[in-house]
C-alpha cells in the first residue's frame, strides 16, 4: 500500500475503545471505517488484553443488573446484593478521588452518558456476567458499590465480541500499521500517514479518532513526565502503548490535559514480568495483582509500615497505592498476611510468589528483613488493634487503630494466627492520565481552546484523570467516549 487512499473514519487503535468508536461510527452511517493497529495480529487489544473489564456506571440496583445477566439462574441472583449507584454517587466518587480537579464537563457526561453506553453495548450483542470478586456472607454475595458485572470472558472476551462484531459491520483492521504522522494543523484534521511493512501511504478521511492508548511502555516518556521510581515499574498491559500518537497531536497543536506525573499504579508481584502479565484464563484480569492488602499490612524493605491500608476498599485506593509502593526503599514491599487474613481475601485467584513460616520473626528471616524490626512492627499494630466494632469484610466497619501512625481505618485484625505469609510487591502501572483534551462530544481541543475540526479521541489518550479514580472507570469512559465519537464523527462531517 502506497500513495494516497481514502475512507470515511479513521480510527487509530484496536483496544476496546477503538473497537467501540469504530462500531459507533458504522452504526451511525459511516460507510467505510479503517481500524489502524501498530501490533501485529497476535497481539492487538491494546490493555484490554491483560485486564478483567470492569464498568462502573449509573443504575438502579439489583433490578437493572439483572437486565445484563439474563443467563444467571434465579436462585443464583436472588443472592447477589446490589445497591442502586446514582448518578450522585458517581460524580461525588469522581470528584473525591481525582480530588476535584477533573474537568467538571467530562465527569457529568461519562456520569450522564454511562448507563446509556453500556446498554449500548448490551443491544449491540456483547454479553455480560457478574463479577467473581465479591465478599460471601452469610450465603449472599455483596458487591462493592457501582460495581457488579463485566463483559463476559473479561478483557479477551470483550476484544474477541466486538471484533466479530465491527468484522460484521465491514469495518476494516490493518494490523502492523503504525500512524507515523497526523495530516492537518490545530484547525482541522484531514487524515494520517501510516507506515506499513509495504510501504508508507496516506489515508484521509472526513475524520480521525484517536484510541492508541498512553505512554506507560515508554520509558523515555515516562521518565519526561511520571514522578517517582518509574524505571522500576513493571507495565501491566500492552507494550505497545508507548505514546507516539499523544506526542504527534501535542506537536499538532492539541491542548495538553489531565495528570501527566501521575497514572493507574496498582501493586504487582515483585516478580512479575517488566511487561503484560499474563490474564487469567477464565478473563478475570491480571494474574499477579495484589489488591488484598487491606486484609492485612504492608511494610517496606525497612520492615516498617507506610501508608494506610484500610483507608477504603481497594477499589477506591488500588490505582494509586502502587505509587506509595515505588516511593519506598528498593521500590518493593512485602504485604502480610496471617490465616484470617488469607482466609478473607477476595482475590485469592491471582498467582503470586510468597513465603511461608510458623512465626514472624522466621518469616523475616526469609524474605531479608531484619527480624527485630517486623516483629516489632507487628506487634504494635496487633497492639493498636481494637476488639470491635466487630470485623466487617462488606463495608467500611470502623474498626481502626489507635494510636498508631500511619493508622489503618478499617479491617484492623490483629496479624497473630499462623502460619504467616509475605508477599513482595512492586509497583505496575496500567495506563498514565495525561493526554489530550476532549470536550463532551469527544472532539479533540486546541491550544486555543477550539475543536480541532476531524478530530476525536477515546480511551488512555485523553486526558481526563488525576492522582486517582474509582474502578472500572477505565471501560465506562472508553464506551462513554468512543460511543460520542463515533456518532459525531459522522453527523458532524
Amino acid at each position: 500500500m502506497t500513495g494516497r487512499q481514502e475512507c470515511d473514519v479513521i480510527v487509530i487503535g484496536a483496544g476496546s475503545a477503538a473497537f467501540e468508536a469504530a462500531v459507533a461510527a458504522r452504526q451511525a452511517g459511516a460507510v467505510r471505517v479503517v481500524m489502524l493497529e501498530k501490533a501485529p495480529e497476535a497481539e492487538y487489544g491494546g490493555n484490554a488484553r491483560y485486564s478483567g473489564t470492569g464498568f462502573r456506571f449509573v443504575h438502579g440496583g439489583a433490578a437493572d443488573i439483572r437486565a445484563f445477566v439474563p443467563d444467571v439462574p434465579d436462585d443464583v441472583f436472588a443472592t447477589m446484593q446490589i445497591n442502586p449507584y446514582t448518578a450522585e454517587d458517581f460524580e461525588r466518587d469522581l470528584q473525591r478521588m481525582t480530588l476535584g480537579r477533573m474537568n467538571g464537563e467530562l465527569a457529568r457526561t461519562l456520569v450522564a452518558e454511562s448507563a446509556r453506553a453500556v446498554r449500548w453495548m448490551l443491544d449491540s450483542g456483547i454479553k455480560w456476567e457478574p463479577l467473581k470478586e465479591h465478599a460471601l456472607v452469610d450465603g449472599k454475595r455483596y458487591f462493592e458499590r457501582g460495581i457488579a458485572i463485566h463483559v463476559a470472558g473479561g478483557g479477551i472476551g470483550q476484544l474477541r465480541q466486538w471484533r466479530a462484531l465491527a468484522q460484521r459491520l465491514g469495518v476494516e483492521i490493518r494490523f502492523e500499521s503504525p500512524v507515523c504522522g497526523i495530516l492537518g494543523d490545530m484547525r482541522a484534521v484531514e487524515g494520517v500517514r501510516v507506515a506499513a511493512r509495504e510501504g508508507s501511504y496516506e489515508l484521509r478521511a472526513r475524520a480521525v479518532i484517536a484510541c492508541s492508548g498512553g505512554f506507560q511502555a515508554n520509558p523515555e516518556m515516562r521518565a519526561r513526565y511520571l514522578s517517582g521510581a518509574t524505571d522500576f515499574i513493571k507495565v501491566r498491559g500492552t507494550r505497545h502503548d508507548t505514546g507516539e500518537v499523544t506526542r504527534y497531536l501535542l506537536e499538532l497543536g492539541a491542548r495538553p490535559a489531565g495528570h501527566w506525573q501521575s497514572g493507574h499504579m496498582s501493586p504487582i508481584d515483585a516478580n512479575a514480568p517488566d511487561f503484560e502479565t499474563p490474564q487469567h484464563e477464565d478473563g478475570r484480569g491480571n494474574t499477579q495483582s495484589r489488591y488484598d492488602y487491606p486484609m492485612g499490612i504492608s511494610v517496606n524493605a525497612l520492615g516498617q509500615r507506610f501508608f494506610d491500608e484500610g483507608e477504603a476498599q481497594h477499589s477506591y485506593t488500588y490505582a494509586k497505592t502502587g505509587r506509595a509502593v515505588l516511593a519506598q526503599p528498593g521500590a518493593r514491599a512485602f504485604q502480610i498476611y496471617d490465616q484470617k487474613g488469607l482466609a478473607r481475601q477476595r482475590y485469592p485467584h491471582h498467582v503470586a510468589s510468597y513465603e511461608e513460616a510458623a512465626s514472624i520473626e522466621e518469616l523475616a528471616r526469609k524474605t531479608g528483613l531484619e527480624p527485630a524490626v517486623l516483629c516489632d512492627t507487628v506487634k504494635r499494630f496487633n497492639a493498636a488493634c481494637p476488639s470491635e466494632p466487630a470485623f466487617d469484610p462488606r463495608r467500611l466497619d470502623g474498626r481502626a487503630t489507635r494510636g498508631l501512625e500511619p493508622p489503618k481505618s478499617n479491617w484492623a485484625n490483629p496479624i497473630d494466627t499462623p502460619p504467616y505469609r509475605a508477599y513482595p510487591v512492586t509497583g505496575g502501572i496500567t495506563f498514565t492520565f495525561g493526554g489530550v483534551q476532549i470536550d463532551s462530544r469527544a472532539q479533540v481541543m486546541n491550544v486555543a481552546d477550539q475543536p480541532i475540526r476531524g478530530l476525536y479521541a477515546s480511551g488512555d489518550i485523553v486526558g481526563l484523570f488525576f492522582h486517582n479514580y474509582p474502578s472500572f472507570t477505565g471501560q465506562t469512559r472508553n464506551a462513554v467516549f468512543s460511543r460520542l465519537a463515533g456518532e459525531h464523527a459522522v453527523r458532524a462531517n
